[in-house]
């Protein structure tokens, strides 16, 4: 098990990990945040979420910077805007490939603003629909019309996540970063090395803090590439089996809904 000195850096994955059941942050875990902050810890987002439904979340909390779309956009306090979007030629090829791979598949896309999708793209009915921008005919059309393609989101209601990222891995290759965060149908594509690690670590090079330096908790595999590059790694008890592995050298945090966070940061706090 790794060990390291106070961190300078607090960084929480949202939905399972910070968020409680009703996906709001729980005292706890705000007033644990804040002390770390008071105590010159930066604190950061890294959330799949687009900046839009992120945002009220990260108003109630200290934050640093704030990491959407699995690292394709991060916004830095002071600074500009940094998006890391899928090159729009490269989108087209992986949709094709996708296509050819995957059966019965619809294509969404984040543009960083807004959400777009196709006509095959299925759409939960909790989903608000002012949350949808504009429903497009073809995929080919989504694409020349949302823009930039800052996360692809491809839905597939009949096949299990796992079976369906094993798959979408093996036919893109290297051409994009394929990862999900929950268990429904549903896989999100980032550009070539785009995920919440590396753009965590981008953001920390800014501020000249290394990983040594770095704490991160996560649950689910999105959230794998930040929990491996920090100095310690909390996976959250409640999330995704895989990451309690042993092998993976990961330290686990109590459950998400049971203040998992703030629990953690209490201790870390209690023994600077």
């Amino acid at each position: 098990m790794r060990i390291m000195a106070f961190p300078r850096v607090i960084a929480t994955d949202l939905d399972g990990t910070l968020l409680g059941a009703e996906g709001l942050v729980s005292e706890r875990n705000r007033r644990a945040l804040t002390s770390a902050a008071d105590m010159g810890v930066k604190v950061v987002i890294a959330t799949a979420r687009p900046p839009r439904t992120t945002r009220h979340i990260a108003e109630q909390l200290p934050c640093a910077a704030v990491i959407c779309g699995n690292g394709a956009i991060a916004h830095v306090s002071g600074e500009d805007p940094l998006t890391r979007a899928i090159a729009p030629e490269s989108a087209a090829v992986v949709v094709e490939k996708l296509r050819n791979s995957l059966p019965d598949i619809g294509f969404g896309v984040e543009t960083g603003t807004d959400f777009f999708h196709d006509s095959d793209y299925f759409v939960e009915p909790w989903v608000p629909h002012d949350w949808v921008r504009e429903v497009l005919e073809t995929t080919d059309a989504l694409l020349e019309r949302a823009v930039p393609v800052t996360k692809l989101l491809v839905r597939c209601r009949d096949t299990p996540v796992d079976v369906l990222h094993e798959a979408a891995t093996e036919a893109v290759g290297s051409l994009a970063e394929v990862t999900y965060s929950g268990a429904h149908g549903l896989l999100e594509v980032s550009a070539p090395g785009v995920n919440k690690g590396t753009t965590l670590a981008m953001v920390c090079d800014r501020w000249g803090i290394s990983s040594e330096d770095v704490v991160f908790f996560g649950d689910m595999p999105n959230d794998l590439a930040a929990l491996s590059w920090a100095g310690v790694g909390y996976a959250m008890a409640s999330g995704r089996p895989d990451l309690l592995d042993p092998a993976l050298g990961l330290r686990v945090a109590p459950a998400g809904h049971e203040d998992g966070v703030g629990r953690v940061v209490e201790e870390l706090l209690a023994g600077r």
